[in-house]
């Protein structure tokens, strides 16, 4: 007991700045913050319960810091009916001021009620192993959330972590996570902020609205969501029931490991997506990415989809010319579709740099490459193989070919080119039943004569089926070709 502590049965209502160590078993009880100052709550093997309120309220102070102590096991939980009051709790660790939460010890929260820790200020998390079932939001801070450090878990009957102040003067409602380790179980969405989410650094596993195997519904059931969300770091699992990771805006991704499983998009938002660096495995999708304009600077990016898996559109389904665009500056991006245009902009696509490895729909009229405005090529390497697809455009820098077999190619068939003098300019495999194949290389000379094989066998390392080394030994010769201009079309 302290003088600055005023105990009214099972309620301890703290009334002056300073450090509080709080232990024991507290039964249908609540502790109260009622200061001015900076308050420490030193929590040491503490267990608070309360089965019509939340068991800690911080009612005011400047600052309220919860310090789980070294190797303790502490926690707080309410009951699922409570007593409406004038300050409308509804979490079991519930803020209405700044709150901070730091230590190496465990902290279990237990939100039957709604939420697990609410703060309608800003709640930093610098570190601590925090584990919060909730049967609402599981951590909120409406200002902010923070998160430096920490190993949490998060099992929600809403979105798991989230800030939603929906302020735009003084830019509020964002999420800022620095690092940590982060299982996040939800049945909305796993990360979510009215403004922005900014990621430098972690390591997720997010399954959010039941995971992939659940067609989306009403509810929103995205991995990461939120106006504006820049990624430039960190290894991320994400299976989500919607978008995996969804922006009104724009989507930066500097650096990360990603693995997208997704029933809707894992990328998409209404504006920019850029790509600058990192390994996206896009491994279940609908769609893979989808936005208005997308860039890839570098990086690897591997989209496997059921439909289109890079669709650049303004949101409508209309097949003229919207200003969309595709670009490819660098890395290396492959694409392969079950039915569906594999790279479709409803406005241009412009390839500098980098290899885009394409295995299109064995099904026409999907098109393996498809576009309503322009399709420029002045460099990298762009190979892709379909039942059909759009050519590049003839104000291309690069030259092009287009070939269509006269039989169909099977599933593991490799189509080789080599120059005159035998030299292979590029050895691919093809995954699905396809008739079209159309290269772009950096190599491909006008006024060169060209042969094509089919069949035969190569070693070496596959990319979607481009081989970017190896030896290959030939099969059937199926024809040849002379570069007259910048597309190149024909049938063999």
């Amino acid at each position: 007991t302290s003088k600055n502590v005023t105990v009214n049965g099972t309620i301890a209502t703290i009334t002056a700045k300073g450090s509080y160590e709080i232990s024991g078993t507290l039964s249908d009880g609540q502790i109260i913050v009622d200061a001015d100052g900076l308050v420490r709550l030193i929590m040491k093997n503490t267990n608070i319960t309360n089965s019509t309120t939340s068991p800690i309220f911080i009612d005011q102070a400047d600052k309220t810091i919860i310090i789980l102590h070294e190797g303790t096991t502490n926690t707080i939980s309410d009951g699922s009916n409570y007593i409406v009051t004038a300050d409308s709790l509804n979490a079991a660790i519930f803020s209405k001021d700044y709150l901070a939460i730091f230590g190496e010890g465990k902290l279990i929260v237990n939100g039957n009620y709604n939420s697990g820790i609410s703060c309608k200020d800003e709640l930093i998390i610098q570190s601590g192993n925090l584990e919060v079932t909730a049967v609402g939001t599981g951590i909120k801070g409406k200002d902010y959330l923070k998160i430096y450090d920490g190993n949490i878990t998060v099992i929600s009957g809403g979105d798991a972590l989230k800030s939603d102040n929906d302020s735009v003067a003084n830019e509020l409602g964002y999420v800022d996570i620095e690092g940590g380790t982060f299982a996040l179980t939800t049945a909305n969405d796993g990360i979510s902020a009215t403004n922005r989410v900014n990621i430098s650094g972690g390591t997720f596993n997010i399954v959010s609205g039941g995971g992939s195997a659940i067609t989306p519904g009403v509810e929103s059931t995205k991995g990461i969501k939120a106006k504006a969300i820049t990624i430039s770091g960190g290894t991320y699992i994400i299976n989500s029931s919607d978008n995996s990771i969804d922006a009104d805006n724009d989507i930066l991704i500097d650096n990360g490991t990603f693995t997208l499983y997704s029933a809707d998009k894992p990328l998409d938002c209404d504006s920019t997506i850029i790509i600058n660096n990192g390994d996206i495995n896009i491994a279940k999708s609908e769609k893979g990415i989808s936005g208005h304009h997308i860039t890839f600077n570098g990086g690897k990016v591997n989209v496997v989809s059921k439909n289109d898996c890079i669709k650049a559109t303004l949101g409508t389904t209309l097949t003229t010319d919207d200003g969309s665009s595709v670009n490819i500056k660098g890395g290396t991006v492959l694409l392969s579709t079950e039915k569906g245009d594999a790279l479709d902009s409803n406005g241009s696509i412009i390839v500098t740099s980098g290899i885009l490895a394409i295995q299109g729909s064995q099904t026409s009229p999907d098109d393996a490459i498809s576009y309503r405005s322009t399709c420029l090529v002045s460099g990298g390497i762009l190979v892709a193989v379909g039942a059909t697809s759009l050519v590049p455009s003839v104000t291309s820098v690069q030259n092009s070919v287009s070939i269509r077999f006269s039989s169909i190619l099977a599933p593991g068939t490799i189509i080789n080119i080599q120059d005159a003098s035998g030299v292979s300019l590029i050895t691919y495999k093809v995954t699905k039943y396809a008739y079209s194949f159309v290269v772009s290389l950096p190599i491909l000379a006008t006024s060169a004569t060209y042969n094509v094989y089919t069949g035969g066998s190569t070693t070496g390392t596959g990319l979607n089926g481009y081989y970017t080394d190896g030896v290959y030994t030939a099969g059937t010769k199926r024809g040849s070709f002379t570069v007259a201009g910048k597309v190149t079309s024909v049938s063999m």
